[in-house]
């Protein structure tokens, strides 16, 4: 769907009014294009006689990737709890500690949501305007297979291909290797190296990402 700021105030206002009591003043609410998360809260923190005061909350939502209307629901909540505790000044035991989770599991026990502590980036597709915006920005995947039958990945920066061939050429335990290029948000979460360090994944997901990626003809150094 086509997320809107003026929607997500809407959600707001129903989800304050039937979850949290109405307690929570609207706060800014803003539209990202955040990689690594669906969701944020930030605020200022001011030192008063009192002790410390939350003020300026934001909650942001990343457009980034593509998501049903539920999943954007569940995210706005997932940043309202964290609002809900951060605006009450309640101490939690860490960010996602006792407090929140007490509530995400009433929310979903007594409402049928499926709000979680953390969501994997690997299973949402790009937008597809952002898929003409990171054309540029492929992973360059480097596929490895092992002598002992193992598969590995690994996201080679652009600027180290010779540094990272020439450590091919000096590793014997490594039968294959293919280069190619990909979009998929599964690589999200790896390391861009500029040397030959690699990650060890199932034969499943070596098969399935491979036969998904654009092959690369890569005139080695």
């Amino acid at each position: 769907m086509t997320l809107t700021t003026d929607i997500l105030q809407t959600w707001f206002r129903q989800f304050n009014a039937d979850y949290f009591g109405d307690e929570l003043p609207v706060p800014r609410i803003a539209l990202s294009k955040a990689r690594t998360r669906l969701g944020s809260l930030t605020y200022s923190r001011v030192l008063r006689l009192s002790g410390w005061k939350y003020t300026d909350f934001v909650i942001r939502i990343s457009i980034y990737y593509e998501c049903t209307e539920r999943e954007f629901q569940e995210t706005l909540l997932h940043e309202m709890i964290h609002y809900y505790i951060a605006y009450h000044n309640i101490t939690d035991t860490s960010s996602h500690g006792t407090v929140f989770r007490q509530i995400m599991q009433r929310l979903n026990s007594e409402h049928g949501w499926n709000i979680t502590v953390s969501t994997s980036m690997r299973k949402h597709k790009l937008t597809p305007v952002q898929r003409k915006i990171t054309v540029a920005n492929y992973f360059l995947v480097l596929a490895i297979e092992l002598d002992d039958g193992g598969r590995m990945f690994t996201v080679v920066n652009k600027q180290a291909i010779r540094k990272v061939y020439d450590a091919l050429r000096n590793c014997r335990n490594i039968v294959n290797h293919r280069w190619y290029v990909s979009l998929d948000p599964y690589f999200l979460d790896f390391t861009c190296v500029r040397s030959l360090r690699a990650r060890r994944v199932s034969i499943d997901v070596y098969n399935e990402k491979t036969a998904a990626m654009q092959p690369l003809v890569l005139k080695e150094p």
